[in-house]
């Protein structure tokens, strides 16, 4: 395991693969991971759930690439430039407090990802400084938004036109940036509503232009702004009133905790390089290795 806290500045650190703890060194101007200290526990998944009811907001955040190292060189993490793909504007991304303390392999599955043979996994772990969305339904249709705005006219089909063009009250409820609007409770009347776009725009029949620009949508993510760990189907075959059911937290915790995997994020496509406070790393043996505990909390 290879951490890189400054893009070309490697120190090499180690990972005990029993207890997890970091043995390591200094890098100019970052302190590295640390070992974590007796009290530290992982973030359990009835926590991170609690978190998803509340938006807790998160006070750093982690990028996870699985790559083989002999067909995909260009994803070894000293070769990526931006969080996602270069045409990419907004991109996923997890909560790092959520994935502190499992194997890079446990945590790839948290984000509805799986893990191939021989594949090494990038990781970057940075704090929160830019405009962060929660990826439910409302989180979504404000990227796209926002797609279409910066785009204009090179997105010739737009999806929120015509029969998915948003009213004015839906709008002005999509405005809002803070923490509390991203709760459903907030906008629980039109949940219904944005669950509905989110579906056309996830499940086609076709993808929209604005897709491209956007982090994909895998048959993982869950409107209410999570990864599932294996669903029991493709969402997209379910009928809409099925998909975009919700009663209360606490029906929906009794039936989506066992596949709750990790909260979802969209953030602008950074370049790594102008990210501060960054730490890259490299996990050669990701079914082993620990996401190291880093000296912080939420913020």
């Amino acid at each position: 395991m290879k951490f890189h806290p400054k893009r070309l500045l490697r120190s090499a650190l180690f990972a005990s693969l029993a207890a997890g703890a970091i043995l390591a060194a200094v890098a100019v101007g970052l302190a590295p991971p640390r070992s974590a200290p007796s009290s530290f526990e992982r973030r359990s998944t009835a926590q991170a759930w609690a978190d998803l009811e509340s938006n807790r907001p998160a006070g750093h955040l982690i990028r996870m690439v699985a790559y083989d190292p002999q067909t995909e060189p260009g994803l070894a993490i000293d070769r990526l430039e931006r969080l996602g793909p270069p045409d990419q504007l907004y991109s996923f991304v997890a909560s790092y407090e959520e994935m502190a303390g499992y194997t890079a392999k446990q945590a790839l599955e948290k984000n509805g990802l799986s893990l191939r043979e021989g594949q090494h996994v990038s990781a970057i772990i940075f704090p929160r400084r830019t405009e962060l969305y929660p990826a439910n339904a409302r989180g979504l249709l404000q990227i796209i938004r926002a797609v279409e705005q910066e785009k204009g006219a090179a997105i010739r089909e737009r999806f929120l036109d015509g029969a998915n063009a948003l009213t004015g009250a839906e709008v002005k409820k999509l405005q809002s940036t803070d923490d509390a609007s991203y709760r459903v409770g907030d906008f629980r009347d039109l949940y219904p509503r944005y669950c509905e776009l989110a579906r056309r725009f996830n499940c086609g029949p076709a993808p929209y232009p604005a897709s491209r620009f956007i982090g994909s949508l895998y048959h993982d993510w869950h409107p209410l702004g999570f990864s599932q760990i294996e669903p029991a189907r493709d969402p997209c075959t379910l009928p809409a009133a099925q998909y975009c059911a919700f009663a209360d937290w606490s029906t929906a915790r009794a039936e989506l905790l066992p596949r709750f995997g990790s909260r979802a994020f969209f953030t602008k496509n950074l370049e790594i390089a102008t990210i501060p406070g960054r730490i890259l790393i490299d996990f050669d043996q990701p079914d082993r290795q620990i996401i190291p505990y880093i000296g912080v909390t939420d913020e």
